[in-house]
């Protein structure tokens, strides 16, 4: 692979942007993209293209494609094993079920690979292989272009050091990927009383690096946000598909933590596309975090009737916001006209010209900057897509006034950032706490986890709903996700809320219902498809709602009622 004039990885080298580009199978559109660009094949259908930061200009997308810009990810955080049906097949005297000949592959923050969770009776490590996306010292992966990759026995070999951590340097600064990792697939620690839901599954690692500065700098993300960048995330899965396949095909329960609002919300961004494609694989099962939007006031959905009256969508805009992102999305097909108001009152009028383009608006009264793109037929939605992107917002209410011109009722749908990304008095003023599941969690295919307190069977308060703008059934299920305990680096325990728990609790379901159907051979080719729609059949269902239920999916995961739910028809 061709690399940048200074011998860094274009994936790493701040002065490269990344493109994520669908090349359809077609060998010939492939080789022609090799001949003009650093190149990086995903899969059969996906690759990564790496432009020079002064060629990459990211404002003119929509000619190419607003799916092809990498989006920005966000972790989705921040007794329990029992309620969901675990504890009875941990220790179950027939089917004993604790992740025996399966992989648990976690794409985060890293791990505390020393963690005694984490390692055999024995003292050696669980964790099969690790990929540092952060750390260029090493060797990386032999089919990816950064990082650098440990196996077990390098992890074995810096634990019999005195001084593991200056032996292999891989590190989790920030403790979600151990957290996590302590969920799903933690060894018992009896005195914490904790255990995880599959303790005696493989591990398999991925520390993801943070997005690039260009990113960030497009999208006015705040500085101590943890970002990770859609095509990271893509190559993390491949190499863990690729890791299953070094091990003869092992089967692999992978959990995705992390969700952004950036997307049309249908589970048609590459991310959710690819995730699709691996679910059908067999054997392999995806469980994803809905997200913590459900009560930000980052969504608004409005049906605009036909009429000659602009509808205005209101949202305030806080104190010292250097900048931030907006994207409108409505149903095809659709024509608009737009008026934005800022707070002094100045009106400013958006002019698009079909099929795509951009403009900037610029107010006299108010320091601010709109920065617009524009799409009529958005490439992977076949929707409309505007992007707003607001530099140096000035304080106060904002107007966007919305005028439906086509000839009949239209739905719009407006997502700010996620939670993290943003302040915390940025918002709509008349949102809808519906279709906030984050992307990748629309995606049809995966495990889509919502959280719930298993003490008394309320739903977290947080917790994205559905469902997805194309009202498929999300979020799949709830799992545990309410003052959890876990582990940190350095071997300390904390407790703590999030649907990235609940996604990591399903992961390690997951993986017990692998060992049970792949390892023992009783669904020997089961794949996530399956494994989703096993789980949906055994969900526990309270009386009192109707199902599918866009806050609950199909109700509560209980995996030994899913082995029950074997035994009839």
């Amino acid at each position: 692979m061709p690399e940048s004039s200074n011998s860094i990885s274009p994936a790493v080298d701040e002065n490269y942007a990344s493109f994520i580009i669908n090349y359809g199978a077609s060998i010939t559109f492939l080789e022609r993209l090799k001949q003009m660009y650093t190149v990086y094949v995903i899969s059969d259908t996906y690759a990564i293209i790496y432009l020079p930061i002064e060629e990459a200009n990211l404002s003119s997308s929509a000619a190419y494609g607003y799916g092809s810009i990498p989006k920005c990810y966000a972790p989705m955080d921040l007794s329990s094993v029992n309620a969901s049906g675990i504890t009875r097949l941990q220790t179950h005297p027939f089917v004993p079920l604790r992740g025996n000949g399966v992989a648990i592959a976690m794409i985060d923050s890293g791990i505390d690979y020393t963690n005694p969770l984490f390692r055999n009776n024995d003292g050696s490590t669980r964790i099969a292989y690790l990929w540092d996306q952060t750390i260029e010292s090493g060797t990386p992966p032999e089919l990816f272009p950064f990082g650098s990759e440990y196996t077990a026995d390098d992890i074995n070999a810096a634990l019999e050091s005195n001084t593991p951590l200056e032996v292999l340097p891989s590190r989790d600064t920030d403790g979600h990927g151990t957290f996590l990792s302590g969920i799903a697939a933690g060894s018992e620690n009896i005195e914490e009383r904790f255990i995880g839901v599959a303790p005696e599954s493989m591990l398999m690692v991925v520390k993801l690096k943070p997005a690039k500065t260009y990113l960030r700098d497009f999208f006015f993300i705040t500085e101590n946000a943890t970002v990770y960048q859609e095509d990271d995330i893509m190559m993390a899965l491949a190499y863990v598909k690729s890791c299953a396949s070094r091990l003869s095909d092992i089967a692999l329960s992978i959990c995705l933590p992390f969700g952004t609002n950036m997307g049309s919300h249908t589970g048609s961004s590459s991310l959710s596309s690819y995730c699709n494609i691996l679910s059908r694989l067999s054997p392999l099962v995806l469980s994803v975090a809905g997200g913590n939007e459900g009560n930000a006031r980052h969504h608004y959905s409005e049906t605009l009737e036909v009429s000659q009256e602009y509808h205005p969508v209101e949202f305030r805009v806080g104190d010292n916001v250097q900048g931030f992102s907006m994207e409108f999305w409505g149903d095809a097909p659709t024509s608009h006209s737009f008026i934005f108001q800022s707070p002094s009152g100045e009106r400013q009028t958006l002019v698009l010209r079909p099929p795509y383009g951009e403009q900037n608006i610029r107010f006299i009264f108010v320091n601010t900057i709109i920065y617009i793109n524009f799409a009529l037929v958005e490439n992977q939605t076949g929707r409309q897509l505007i992007l707003f992107r607001f530099s140096n917002p000035a304080p106060g209410l904002w107007r966007l006034l919305v005028r439906n011109n086509t000839p009949f009722p239209v739905k719009i749908q407006l997502w700010l950032p996620v939670t993290s990304f943003l302040s915390d008095e940025t918002y709509f003023l008349r949102p809808s706490p519906y279709t906030t599941i984050t992307e990748p969690g629309n995606a049809e295919n995966m495990i889509t986890a919502t959280a719930y307190d298993y003490r008394n069977d309320s739903l977290y308060l947080n917790a994205g709903r559905g469902f997805s703008a194309d009202d498929s059934i999300v979020p799949t299920l709830a799992a545990p996700g309410v003052d959890i305990i876990g582990p940190l680096p350095n071997g300390r325990f904390v407790t703590r809320s999030g649907t990235s728990i609940a996604a990591a609790h399903t992961c390690g379901a997951a993986a017990l219902f692998l060992e049970w159907s792949v390892v023992n051979q009783n669904l020997p080719f089961i794949n996530g498809t399956s494994v989703k729609n096993y789980f949906i059949r055994g969900s526990r269902r309270p009386k009192d709602l109707q199902y599918p239920n866009p806050e609950w999916g199909y109700g509560i995961l209980d995996l030994y009622n899913v082995f029950e739910s074997l035994t009839t028809f």
